[in-house]
C-alpha cells in the first residue's frame, strides 16, 4: 500500500495585514513535524504543495528539519484554501476589508473566538449553496477543484513513492469527505477540528483511497507544551 499524507500549514500570522506567512510558532510546529519523521524514519516523498505562500514555507521548514529533500516537488493550486476573506465579506459585508475585520477583533476581548464564531456563520452560509451567485467559486466548485487535485496526487503515488500535500484544513476536510462520503452537513465539523501542521494519512490499494489516520498532532504532544495545538 503506497501513503498520501496531507498535512496541514503551520500557524499563519492571524490578525496580521498578511496572513498567509507562518507565525514563528507556525515555523516551530513544522519542523516539529520534520524532525519526528526523521526519528521514526518516514521514507522520502514526492512532495505537492498548495500555491500558497503559507504551504510553500511550511513544507521548506519541515523538509529541512525531516533531512530528506524531496524525490519531486510541485504546485498544486487545486489544493488552495477557499477564499476565507470573500466568504466573511459577503456574510458580513461591513467586514469587507482587512482594516475593518482588525478593527472588529481589535474591539473583541478574545479575538480568535469572536473570529471562529464569525467564520463559521460565513462559511455554513456559503455551504450551504442558497447564494452561490455572490461567489466566484462554490461550495461545489470548491469541492469539485479538490477532488480534481487528490486524484492527480493519487496518481503520482500509484507509481509506489509516498507522496505529500501540504494544504490547508478546508481541501484536507473535501477530501476526507470524498474518501468516506460524508455528507455535506458534517463535513464542516471536519474543518473546525484541523489542527496547525495536522497530518492526515490516506492509503492507497488497487487504486481505491481509505482513512489511515486524521488530523494527528503526536509530533507536537511529545513536546508536552499545551501552546503547540492550535487551530488558527
Amino acid at each position: 500500500m503506497t501513503t498520501l499524507t496531507l498535512v496541514r500549514h503551520g500557524q499563519a500570522s492571524f490578525g496580521a495585514v498578511d496572513y498567509d506567512r507562518l507565525s514563528p510558532l507556525g515555523e516551530r510546529q513544522m519542523r516539529l513535524l520534520g524532525e519526528w519523521w526523521a526519528r521514526m524514519g518516514v521514507p522520502a516523498a514526492r512532495v505537492v504543495c498548495g500555491s500558497l505562500r503559507r504551504h510553500r514555507d511550511s513544507a521548506a521548514a519541515c523538509l529541512d528539519a525531516w533531512g530528506r529533500p524531496a524525490i519531486a516537488s510541485h504546485e498544486d493550486a487545486g489544493f488552495d484554501e477557499f477564499d476565507y476573506a470573500e466568504i466573511v465579506a459577503r456574510h458580513t459585508p461591513e467586514l469587507s476589508s482587512p482594516e475593518a475585520l482588525g478593527r472588529f477583533l481589535a474591539a473583541e476581548a478574545e479575538p480568535r473566538r469572536a473570529f471562529q464564531r464569525l467564520f463559521r456563520a460565513a462559511v455554513e452560509r456559503w455551504a450551504a449553496g442558497a447564494h452561490d451567485a455572490d461567489y466566484r467559486e462554490s461550495w461545489t466548485a470548491f469541492k469539485a477543484r479538490v477532488a480534481a487535485a487528490l486524484e492527480r496526487a493519487a496518481a503520482l503515488a500509484a507509481s509506489g513513492t509516498p507522496v505529500v500535500v501540504f494544504t490547508s484544513g478546508g481541501p484536507i476536510g473535501a477530501a476526507v469527505q470524498q474518501v468516506l462520503a460524508i455528507p455535506d452537513t458534517r463535513v464542516l465539523d471536519l474543518n473546525w477540528a484541523m489542527a496547525n501542521a495536522g497530518v492526515t494519512r490516506l492509503g492507497l490499494r488497487t487504486g481505491r483511497l481509505t482513512l489511515a489516520y486524521l488530523n494527528s498532532t503526536g509530533h507536537l504532544e511529545q513536546n508536552g507544551e499545551a501552546a503547540l495545538i492550535t487551530y488558527r
